[in-house]
C-alpha cells in the first residue's frame, strides 16, 4: 500500500509541477527527493547502529538486526551501505524508494505520452522478474529484500491510476458487486492461509497440490498472490469508504494524515521504535 500511494502522490505532485513549472523544475524536484531518501537512509543507519551498539554492547541483537557483518567488518560495510547493497533489518525498503524516485522523471515522460504503454512495460518487467528471478545483488551475499524490479509495478500502477482518465476506466469494474464478492472471497482465503502458518490445527487446511501451486508466496519479488491481495484490499476499501466520508476530518484521522505527509521521517522513527520494542520484549 505504501509503494502504491507513493507512486500515486508522485504523479499528483510532479505531474502538477510539470504543467506549471516545466521539465527542468520537475526533474530537479524528483531527483532531490531521491537524494533526500538516500541521505535519510544513511543517517538512519548511523543512529540505528549506535543504538544497537549501546544496548547490546557489540554482542547482542546482531543477528536479529543483520548487523553482525557490520561490526565484524565496518570498513567494507560502510562502503556497501553507501552503495545501498548493505541494509540492516527494516531499513531495506529505503534503497528501493531511492531508485523508484530517481527513475520517476523517465516514467513521468512516458506516462504523459503513452500511459498505457508505460503500464504495460511495467507489467512485462514484473512478469520477467517472476519468470527469471531478476534482482540486484546485496552484500555480503544474497539479493535485495524489496526487489525494485518487482515492486515497481505497484509504484507505476499508482502513478498511472492518479490520472483521472485511468480512474474513470476502472471505476465500473472496481465498484461492481462481482468485484467486491471476489475480493472478499480472496481475502477470506488469504486469512485462512495466513492463520495456517500460526496454528498447527490449520496446517492441513490446504491440499498438497494447492500448496505446491501457491508456495512460496515470495515477498522480495512481490509474488502474484501478494499483488492480488493488495488489489482485493483496495476494492474492499473503495466500497466501504465513501469519497465524502466525514470521518477523515476527525482528529485521529487527521493525525494519521499528518504522519503520511511526513512519511519518510515517520518511517525512520518507526524503525527505531521497532528495535526499541524488540529490546523491551527481550
Amino acid at each position: 500500500m505504501f509503494v502504491f500511494v507513493s507512486g500515486y502522490t508522485c504523479m499528483l505532485a510532479y505531474g502538477g509541477a510539470l504543467r506549471e513549472q516545466g521539465w527542468l523544475t520537475t526533474v530537479t524536484r524528483a531527483l532531490r527527493r531521491g537524494w533526500e531518501i538516500y541521505v535519510a537512509f544513511l543517517l538512519l543507519l548511523i543512529v540505528y547502529l549506535a543504538a544497537i551498539w549501546t544496548v547490546g554492547g557489540g554482542s547482542a541483537f546482531l543477528d536479529e538486526t543483520n548487523t553482525a557483518v557490520f561490526f565484524g567488518n565496518p570498513g567494507a560495510a560502510i562502503v556497501r551501505a553507501s552503495l545501498m547493497q548493505y541494509t540492516p533489518v527494516n531499513t531495506d525498503v529505503l534503497p528501493t524508494f531511492v531508485l523508484l524516485h530517481l527513475a520517476f522523471p523517465a516514467l513521468l515522460w512516458l506516462l504523459t505520452r503513452r500511459a498505457t504503454i508505460a503500464l504495460a512495460a511495467s507489467f512485462l518487467l514484473y512478469l520477467l522478474v517472476q519468470a527469471f528471478s531478476w534482482n540486484l545483488p546485496a552484500w555480503p551475499h544474497g539479493e535485495w529484500f524489496f526487489n525494485p524490479l518487482a515492486w515497481q509495478i505497484l509504484f507505476v500502477f499508482g502513478a498511472w491510476y492518479a490520472a483521472e482518465r485511468a480512474r474513470l476506466r476502472l471505476r465500473t469494474i472496481v465498484q461492481s458487486r462481482a468485484a467486491l464478492v471476489l475480493a472478499m472471497l480472496y481475502l477470506a482465503f488469504s486469512l485462512a492461509v495466513a492463520l495456517s502458518w500460526q496454528f498447527k490445527a490449520l496446517e492441513g487446511f490446504l491440499p498438497d497440490a494447492l500448496s505446491k501451486l501457491i508456495y512460496p508466496i515470495d515477498k522480495s519479488n512481490l509474488a502474484p498472490l501478494r499483488l492480488l491481495h493488495f488489489l482485493a484490499l483496495a476494492i474492499v476499501v473503495v466500497h466501504l469508504t465513501p469519497p465524502d466520508w466525514r470521518g477523515l476530518m476527525k482528529p485521529p484521522m487527521i493525525a494519521m494524515i499528518r504522519c503520511g505527509e511526513n512519511s519518510l521521517a515517520m518511517y525512520c522513527f518507526g524503525v527505531l521504535l521497532s528495535f526499541t520494542g524488540s529490546v523491551i520484549l527481550t
